[in-house]
């Protein structure tokens, strides 16, 4: 089978690696131009670029896949599928059209859930107990074309969107294979999906990861390990800003501390009391530092016993 495969971000490289060892090297490899990043504005290499270096596989960075002369080229090869995962960018009829068995996607949820560009920290912010992949025909409308397959899989209850989506990021290259097998076979079924019950996962912004202790510790739980390693949940000791990196969920048996307040601080983590129950930081970043245990914050800052997060 012919294949050309589109993805930018790391999360479609072990796509790509599962492509290449299974026998289904694809004719090339398309991804988004280098790029500036940080502060410095330097220009790095795409991820995908890399990857496909690293295997041995043709790239091309076009700065428009639309166009005439990139339509023309990929015309030329003949190609009789087309995959996408985390390219970034939405395609257009005349280039969906091109493969002879269209064009399929590797999506991090269980579609008509979470359409959009965030499945995985809003499956965990929802408290899901269970997400996967989803292998799709790629239609116009956003993460809507039928269901080509599904592999589910748990949801850790101490896992964040980090560890998760490295899972899926696999889960993804297993799935395309076996989608790949039935297309050849052409054992493919496409199952329409159940639009009325579809949500929608918007892109995370760095404002969505600020910490209200007057939540529940489990909400805040839930909002820590949905915005680790990135954007951050985020919250001030005084006037500076901290990134709770990791933490856990404790009964608070007396419910009498203010939300933010420091019920006790050591060694075995800082307990900040909330709406509900206590949160017990275990691992936390100061703004542009690294991050540390509660033990080494604790010995590192001086923390004034009626301080409060916030």
């Amino acid at each position: 089978m012919r294949i050309v495969f589109f993805g930018s971000s790391d999360f479609a490289i072990p796509s790509l690696k599962a492509l290449k060892d299974g026998g289904r090297s694809p004719l090339l490899v398309v991804t988004k131009p280098d790029a500036p990043r940080g502060r410095g504005r330097k220009i790095y290499d795409s991820d995908v670029k890399l990857g496909a270096q690293e295997l041995g596989l043709p790239c091309s960075q076009p700065v428009d896949p639309h166009s005439p002369e990139f339509l023309a080229q990929l015309k030329a090869m003949k190609p009789d599928l087309g995959i996408v995962v985390s390219y970034g960018v939405i395609l257009k009829p005349e280039l969906l059209a091109l493969p002879k068995l269209g064009m399929i996607n590797a999506h991090a949820s269980l579609l008509p859930l979470y359409r959009g560009a965030a499945p995985i920290q809003r499956a965990i912010r929802d408290g899901q107990s269970e997400t996967g992949v989803t292998i799709m025909r790629i239609v116009e409308k956003l993460d809507a074309g039928d269901i080509v397959l599904m592999k589910r899989t748990p949801i850790d209850p101490k896992e964040n969107a980090g560890q998760l989506r490295e899972r899926l990021a696999e889960l993804s290259g297993v799935g395309l294979l076996e989608a790949i097998a039935a297309l050849e076979a052409d054992k493919a079924t496409f199952t329409p999906q159940d639009h009325d019950k579809s949500t929608y996962a918007p892109k995370v912004e760095k404002e969505h990861g600020v910490i209200n202790w007057k939540l529940p510790a489990k909400e805040i739980d839930l909002l820590v390990r949905a915005m680790t390693p990135k954007p951050g949940a985020q919250t001030r000791l005084g006037n500076k800003r901290f990134i709770v990196m990791e933490g856990s969920v404790e009964q608070d048996l007396y419910g009498m501390g203010i939300p933010g307040g420091l019920q006790s601080s050591g060694e075995e983590g800082i307990r900040v009391c909330t709406g509900k129950d206590i949160y017990r930081i275990t691992r936390i970043k100061p703004d542009n530092g690294r991050n540390m245990t509660a033990g080494e914050f604790v010995r590192g800052h001086h923390i004034a016993p009626d301080a409060r997060f916030g």
